[in-house]
Formats: structure tokens, sequence, C-alpha cells
């Protein structure tokens, strides 16, 4: 499962034809065959949980019998940061983030805290997020998954045949997402399974969401729906030992088929109910004197990088398993073209487009 990407350069460099590996995560050459770098990338999940009210107030989710799905009528004062509330701890909020943390080995945590992260959003009431960055509830779990395998296009219609143990080809299942996954190893010597380390899992409010609107004369105009500030989020984070567009792909899925089964999230992407941030950098398969000091000393997963890895790219709020495909690999394949430019990236925050 390749793809190519074909971008102009700078007028002392060539024209780089490169191309990469949604299995193995490989960029190579095309013209001399080649392997250059090998991505690798950290992921991001945030899930809001099924329960009926917010994280610190009774206002009602999308889960509560008597919630509406007209903006702004959905919460709590304390939830648009009104002088004067107090905020209430859900106690199912926790219940559900326990058991998720539970269900994926985390070692929990005797002592949890919530502390402030501060930024400036419009659909961030208080002006900061109220999470769990230092203190958080579980850390050091583990995910096994399985690897994720393309949809096949539709066979033409004709005679139908009927094979023993089901329909279709039998060396593929699907799993809720839709996504078929290999359960056997493939002619690149990938095993079926592969594991990812949890670095932590935090609970956290969200924020409401913002929505933009063209007008007339290339004016856009923003309208804020605060029905969703103050519910109640995990943030899973992952090492980056993720390697490959298809390994991201399987990891989110795995995921989102697992809180489902719990019952602790309901896994639309579509709705905002699950969403991912990509961390994405490459290093160079074959590591030279040049490069083995490290590229980001204060990245905090700098233990469990190669020698030589890039600066590290965020890719935020993606929402579909194609979003992160197509991601991850624009992403890889431009970093490499910008250092066959002669002009690394540093560090950034993207979104998709």
């Amino acid at each position: 499962h390749r793809s190519t990407c074909r971008q102009a350069s700078s007028s002392i460099a060539p024209l780089h034809k490169l191309v990469y590996n949604r299995d193995t995560g490989t960029i190579t050459d095309e013209t001399t065959s080649q392997q250059l770098y090998r991505s690798i990338i950290g992921i991001e999940i945030h899930a809001q949980l099924a329960v009926a009210t917010k994280l610190f107030s009774s206002g009602p989710t999308k889960h509560h019998p008597d919630h509406t799905s007209d903006a702004n009528t959905s919460f709590s004062p304390h939830d648009i940061a009104y002088p004067g509330t107090l905020p209430l701890l859900s106690k199912s909020s926790v219940q559900k983030a326990l058991i998720s943390a539970a269900a994926l080995n985390c070692d929990i945590q005797e002592l949890s805290r919530f502390e402030r992260k501060h930024y400036t959003y419009a659909d961030l009431p208080f002006g900061y997020q109220v999470t769990q960055q230092r203190w958080p509830l579980a850390k050091e779990g583990i995910l096994k998954c399985r690897r994720y395998s393309p949809p096949q296009p539709k066979k033409k219609e004709g005679k139908k045949t009927r094979r023993r143990g089901g329909r279709g080809d039998s060396s593929a299942t699907k799993n809720a997402s839709g996504i078929s996954l290999i359960q056997e190893a493939g002619s690149d010597g990938l095993s079926k399974f592969f594991e990812v380390g949890i670095d932590r899992i935090q609970m956290e409010q969200d924020t409401g969401k913002t929505t933009a609107i063209s007008l007339v004369g290339s004016k856009t105009q923003y309208l804020i729906d605060f029905n969703r500030a103050g519910s109640t989020l995990i943030e899973i984070v992952l090492k980056p030992q993720i390697h490959s567009a298809h390994e991201a792909a399987s990891v989110v899925s795995t995921l989102q088929s697992l809180l489902k089964y719990l019952g602790t999230c309901d896994g639309k992407m579509e709705e905002g109910s699950l969403r991912c941030d990509l961390n994405v950098s490459i290093c160079p398969i074959f590591p030279s004197g040049n490069n083995e000091e490290e590229a980001d000393p204060n990245n905090p997963f700098k233990k469990y990088l190669p020698k030589g890895v890039g600066n590290r790219v965020e890719v935020k709020n993606l929402n579909s398993l194609k979003q992160i495909i197509q991601s991850a690999e624009y992403e890889a394949l431009r970093q490499t073209s910008q250092i066959l430019d002669g002009s690394p990236t540093g560090r950034e925050t993207r979104t998709f487009d």
C-alpha cells in the first residue's frame, strides 16, 4: 500500500520522488529505490465518556434523557464559568474513567489531581482547561492491536458462491469501525498483532464547539455552541511506538472498539465523541555521525526515540480513520522533503485540510 508524493523543492535540489509505505512506515526514494527514513508516530486520543451529566456540574450531556440538540440549551451556569458557581465532581465520570484504565492494563494511581491548563479559545469559557497533566488517573498501560488492512474493492456482480465459515475473504475480519484487520502475517513479514504502550490516562473537561459559516464577500462567521462544554473527556496518551499510517489507524480503531464494548464511550468519531491528535516525526533508517544528537531534548518521550529523530509535528482533531492515514502519510513525506531541501521542520502544530 504505497503512494507517491511529488513536491517541488528549491532551485538547488532536484524534484523529489518519494514513496511512503503505509504498512511499514518507510519513505523511499523512487528514483534510486533507497530507503531513507521511517515515520515515528505518537497518538493522543480524547474520548468523551458516556455519562448523563458534566464532569463538574449537573448539566445534561447528550446521554441525558432531557438533553436537546438545539444549540446552547444543555448546560449549567458552572459550565459557562458563571461567577459564584462551584464544581462538584461527577462520581459516574470517575467510575467510567477507571473502567477504561483497568481495561487498558494501566496502573491506577492512588492520588490524582486536577489542575489548570491555560490557553485562550473562544469556545473555552473559563479561559483554561481543567485537566490532570502532572497527576493523571492512571499510568503505564498496554494496548494489543491487530494490523490494519485496507478494505478490498467490491467484486463485480455475478454468480454468488457460498463458502464454509462465512462470506468473503477468510483472511480478514471487520471490526466495529468497518475496517479490515489482518489475521495472518503478510508477505512483508509483519506479525498479525503488535503492542503499543500507554503513557497515561487523564480526565479533563471538554470545550464548546465552534462552527465556521462562510458569508458573502469572503467573510466568515463563527458560531459557538456550549452544549458540549464541561463534558467529561479521558485523554489517552500513547507512547511513540507506532511506525506507520496503518498502525496508527489500527490503534485508534482498536481503542474505539474497546471503549464501545465497555460502554464508556459511544466512539462516534463523526460526532466528536472520539477525537485524535497525531505527533509525527521521522528518523533516518541508517543514521550517520551527523545526526546522532537529539533534535528535541525537551521531548518527554525521548527515551523511546532513536537517535537522529526529527522534530515532532502535531496534527490536531482528526475524526476519521481515513484522515489519520492520510495525515500520517502526508506529514512523513513533507518532513522528508524538507530535510532533502536542507530546511528540516521545527516544532509545529497543524490541522488536517
